[in-house]
């Protein structure tokens, strides 16, 4: 049995999945299971993988899109079904140093969900990520050292409020106690759901810099779409155990200078960017709408 199980969701990025299998491949910690999963990806994808997987890739082909939170959730139950200590919850457009599967392991605080230090891919110096602060009230969140160059202020580990899932470490009994991602969600604030998850349940997050990975940011969508499901997402985690009166003034704060910003972009015609997806994403969490974003 292994005691990692890696998860890994593939959609339409074959190429960077690649590369990412790759740098696993050198890793100096052995004991694990990658678990990859294609995503309903509409390109080739699945052609493109199947004859470069190594022996101890298990690959799960999924005949639709099911979102991140629920693709993942399929990924860490077979995990944890394999016998996994840990699941490690990876992007496929990542590079992961020699050594970061051992440090994050070899430091982690027991009981504690973790991650590494996260360098940005094409400027392998500059800070992506190291740790995170999380605002419990509007549900925004900071990334912390973010376009800084790395350096002593980010080579200590520390306890944080927020860990982007990009790269988390997920004891199995972490899981076991806390449950899986939200897949009404679909994808986007589904780590902030669950940090807001660990944190109720009393489980500290730690930011482990001897651990160390390179992050191509930006790969797996933007625009229209991401903004979608950022702000009708983020507008469900603020008014969770609020009453109807409070959920439509807050969703009308969005919508109502959303809906002025996308007239505006339509009259000179650019109707599909990220004004559009705002005004979407508020009238759909108005409306009561979760999951996949419907066609319009």
């Amino acid at each position: 049995m292994p005691k990692l199980g890696i998860v890994i969701s593939n959609y339409n990025g074959w190429q960077d999945t690649l590369a990412y299998l790759e740098s696993l491949g050198r890793q100096t910690f052995r004991d694990f299971e990658v678990v990859l999963l294609d995503d309903g990806s509409p390109n080739d994808s699945v052609r493109q993988l199947e004859p470069h997987l190594p022996p101890w890739v298990v690959f799960l082909p999924q005949k639709e899109n099911l979102g991140f939170a629920a693709v993942n959730n399929l990924g860490m139950k077979r995990a944890l079904a394999d016998g996994a200590e840990y699941v490690l919850l990876l992007n496929n457009d990542t590079v992961c140093a020699p050594d970061m599967l051992e440090q994050l392991l070899r430091h982690a605080p027991a009981g504690a969900v973790c991650c590494p230090k996260m360098l940005f891919l094409d400027a392998p110096q500059e800070l992506w990520f190291a740790g995170g602060e999380l605002d419990r009230r509007t549900m925004g969140v900071v990334h912390l050292g973010g376009h800084e160059p790395d350096g002593p202020a980010y080579s200590k580990p520390r306890e944080v409020s927020f860990i982007t899932f990009c790269c988390v470490l997920l004891p199995r009994t972490v899981v076991e106690q806390v449950g899986f991602l939200d897949e009404s969600l679909f994808m986007y604030c589904e780590d902030v759901d669950y940090c807001l998850r660990l944190q109720d349940a009393g489980i500290p997050l730690w930011y482990l810099p001897q651990a160390v990975l390179w992050h191509k940011a930006g790969a797996s969508g933007g625009g229209a779409l991401s903004m979608y499901y950022i702000t009708r997402n983020t507008l469900t985690l603020r008014c969770r155990g609020a009453g109807p009166a409070v959920r439509t003034l807050r969703g009308l704060r969005v919508l109502i200078p959303g809906a002025a910003r996308y007239a505006a972009t339509r009259l000179i015609g650019r109707p599909r960017g990220r004004s559009c997806g705002i005004y979407r994403g508020a009238r759909d969490f108005l409306r009561g709408k979760t999951g996949r974003m419907p066609p319009e």
